[in-house]
């Protein structure tokens, strides 16, 4: 009998990997798997988020305003403006035609950031407003005349050189925001408390608003900072009201975290950058970001808020002009130690007695020192 041989065995086929290796597979595949998802996933974040930016920075608009700018960290003095330009607003906001600085601010920032004066300007005042170009090329000989009136009539580059002119500080950067974009602005901050110390109802502007604390929307908010007929109806009580509106304002923000709140700031940011016109030098998100980051660095409680010394004007109770050398006194400290002293104001003031002789009166506004010099906004903010 044949001895029967036993049936070969089954050959491993090359081509069939090992369990280990199959194993090892399928981690490699879930590996790749995930590797390309989180690729894809952060494709999409980079490509939005710099959808975003270029959308935010192709809000912003620039114009040349004839600035000199300085490093991000740098000793800062920048120009914000307030313009009453109405249009497209309807006459939601009244009809008056031409564009104004109806709210001008010099806020300077030394380098060493330990603090900062934000000087209010009174439209009222009347300045020389020097020879300026206008928007359809011709040029503007000087005049003494109202100082919100060099907006009117070159633009924010005129209300910067008649800044220079007076003050002797060079503007580094400005701003400029018109009442729609004040509004907005408000708005996407989800409107900003103040407290009055007894309830406001001034049918001009519609504000209507009880004593304590009210949050204001963006309407409210830019009747709150305009309102000229309650108290003795001054452009300087508006002025306080502004700089008090301006702290409460810096104040929410810092104690919100709107940075870290990615949906809120972008509402605000595109709110915001829609609404403004900067120097060239602000033309971008991240040229505004870094210097917001810069000034921040600012405690809120050395933010000094002042107001040009006035006088009233002789030829019309309804105007002022600056009151020297207490101005020009102003002016000076906040010029850098190595600066020479600067008399402009002074000249520019003396031309001014010698078209109106009349004699000034002696009485001189007080400085603004605080947010609230005149106690109109005393009881405590939630």
């Amino acid at each position: 009998m044949d001895e029967q041989q036993p049936p070969p065995l089954p050959q491993q086929s090359s081509q069939q990997p090992l369990p280990g290796r199959a194993r090892w597979s399928r981690r490699r595949k879930i590996l790749v798997w995930l590797t390309a998802g989180l690729a894809f996933v952060l494709f999409v974040v980079g490509v939005s988020a710099w959808l975003v930016l270029r959308h935010l920075n192709d809000n912003i608009r620039t114009a040349d305003g004839g600035t000199t700018s300085t490093t991000v960290d740098g000793t800062q003095d920048i120009l914000l403006v307030g313009s009453d330009n109405r249009a497209g607003t309807g006459g939601q906001y009244g009809t008056a035609s031409g564009a104004r600085s109806d709210t001008t601010i010099l806020f300077h920032a030394p380098a060493d950031r330990h603090g900062a004066t934000a000087v209010s300007i009174p439209r009222d005042s009347m300045v020389q407003i020097p020879a300026c170009a206008k928007p359809d090329g011709t040029v503007a000989a000087g005049y003494f005349g109202m100082f919100n009136s060099a907006f009117d009539e070159g633009g924010i580059a005129c209300t910067v050189k008649t800044v220079e002119a007076l003050t002797g500080v060079k503007i580094t950067h400005f701003a400029v925001l018109d009442f729609t974009g004040f509004a907005a602005t408000v708005n996407a901050l989800g409107g900003v408390k103040v407290c009055a110390s007894s309830a406001i109802n001034d049918t001009d502007s519609g504000l209507d608003i009880p004593a304590g604390v009210t949050n204001l929307d963006g309407d409210q908010a830019l009747a709150f900072v305009r309102v000229r007929h309650i108290g003795d109806g001054s452009d300087l009580e508006r002025i306080a009201r502004q700089q008090y509106f301006l702290h409460e304002l810096s104040t929410q923000v810092r104690a919100d975290g709107l940075l870290t709140d990615p949906l809120r700031l972008y509402r605000v940011l595109d709110s915001a950058t829609k609404s403004i016109v900067t120097d060239p030098g602000l033309g971008s998100l991240n040229a505004l970001y870094s210097l917001a980051q810069s000034v921040n660095q600012i405690p809120n409680d050395a933010i000094s808020y002042q107001t040009v010394p006035v006088v009233p004007y002789p030829a019309d109770n309804n105007r002022v002009i600056w009151d020297e050398p207490a101005a020009t006194n102003l002016w000076n400290s906040l010029l850098p130690d190595s600066a020479q002293v600067f008399t402009g104001g002074a000249s520019a003031n003396a031309a001014m007695a010698m078209a109106v002789p009349v004699a000034v009166g002696s009485a001189n506004t007080p400085v603004t020192n605080g947010s609230d010099p005149q106690g109109l906004y005393t009881c405590p903010v939630d």
